[in-house]
């Protein structure tokens, strides 16, 4: 049975049958893209293991999670296929502006989702921009995008936007009257019917008609909880997970470790990951030295194959209640992409290490993973066991 046949029957927790006039051009086990020629655009689903939390308390949160990732996908695209002119700059380097065009709550049959739009490429002669309609469930996440083709044409919207304005300006200096028009005055829905080929206009009939003609039903909707402690108990420990963060289910669980992952706007890109491991190392003695020369090494070897520009750091930290305790930290380069990660290693009272990595793109301040890698090592507690700084 192929993944759309899958999506036909219910066998992902959500049922999407293939709408009418699309045909598949690319399909694997847990993806395919669906050609329409006539409508425009295309359609690209995926199901992934990752959990997107839409609780409404983190709503905030969740939008400038959005914003940073989508500005670093931007600049991602910026460095991987660069404008022929060496001097030009991505869009991005205005902090006012924004590649992201919209980010919306939206309810299908009940369930909550998430309706994103943003821009990949905006330049001279090229301008490409995705819809993504993000449904979570109970068994990890749906995702369709929603793929105009790529403008060649650029500028237009605005110009008419700079146009209409201007016919209506009064006596002030038209430089500054111009500068004072923002891109949502360009991106408004309302000038949608008027540029109905233009790809911001195409992404968003495509989400109209996954909303309102391509029904998706939700049979496994996902349960949003409040936030707290996350038992795992196949593992035997606990922590409380920083916001946003979700428990990965694994089948079957793991013994050792288990993985929460915190998305913005996409399956594949912009995701968090946290993953917590016992190693099943033990060290014989208290030695912060020793931890942080283990550590290194290990998080050297995580290092994917074929990175560029790897840094590598590791420090002892000082001892606490009596356990040993380091922390590692990684950067490299995968093609245009900018990654790395915050290692934080502890050991229990029996010896055992414990490994803590939080892992993102370069978007994502070193502080703010340093400050949530500390908060996860202080909520970790092994099953059946206080908290470590009860023990004392």
């Amino acid at each position: 049975m192929g993944f759309v046949e899958e999506l036909g029957q219910g066998e992902r927790g959500v049922r999407f049958a293939l709408p009418q006039g699309f045909e598949v051009s690319e399909e694997t086990n847990r993806s395919a893209v669906l050609v329409d020629k006539t409508r425009g655009f295309s359609l690209s689903l995926g199901h992934f293991a990752h959990r997107l939390d839409l609780f409404p308390t983190y709503d905030a949160l969740l939008r400038r999670d959005v914003e940073r990732h989508a500005r670093d996908l931007f600049e991602t695209c910026f460095r991987a296929t660069p404008p022929a002119d060496p001097k030009a700059r991505p869009r991005t380097d205005d902090k006012r502006w924004s590649p992201v065009v919209e980010v919306a709550p939206v309810e299908i049959g009940g369930a909550r989702a998430l309706r994103v739009v943003h821009r990949l490429w905006y330049e001279p002669g090229r301008e490409t921009l995705m819809g993504h309609l993000l449904v979570p469930l109970a068994r990890g996440l749906f995702e369709v995008r929603v793929m105009p083709p790529t403008s060649r044409q650029t500028g237009i919207r605005e110009a008419a936007v700079a146009d209409r304005a201007l016919a209506a300006r009064t006596a002030e200096d038209p430089a500054a009257f111009l500068r004072g028009i923002d891109q949502r005055a360009a991106d408004d829905p309302a000038l949608d019917a008027s540029f109905p080929r233009h790809p911001l206009s195409v992404a968003r009939k495509g989400l109209r008609f996954l909303l309102e003609e391509a029904p998706i039903e939700v049979l496994e909707p996902d349960v949003q909880t409040r936030a707290g402690e996350d038992e795992i108990t196949a593992a035997g420990f606990a922590i409380t997970p920083p916001p946003r963060y979700r428990l990965v289910e694994k089948d079957p669980p793991s013994p050792k470790l288990a993985s929460w992952s915190r998305v913005s706007f996409s399956g594949t890109d912009g995701i968090q990951l946290l993953t917590v491991s016992r190693t099943g190392t033990r060290l014989a003695e208290r030695n912060g030295r020793k931890l942080a020369r283990i550590a290194e090494e290990l998080t050297r070897a995580s290092v994917p194959a074929g990175a560029e520009a790897v840094r590598v750091s590791a420090v002892a930290l000082p001892d606490e209640r009596g356990r040993s305790h380091a922390e590692t930290y990684h950067a490299y380069a995968n093609g245009a992409s900018r990654q790395q990660s915050v290692f934080r290693w502890f050991t229990e009272p029996d010896g055992e290490v414990v490994m803590m990595a939080l892992g993102a793109a370069m978007c994502v301040p070193v502080d703010e993973l340093g400050d949530d890698a500390e908060a996860v090592v202080r909520s970790f507690r092994r099953l059946g066991a206080k908290k470590w700084w009860q023990i004392f």
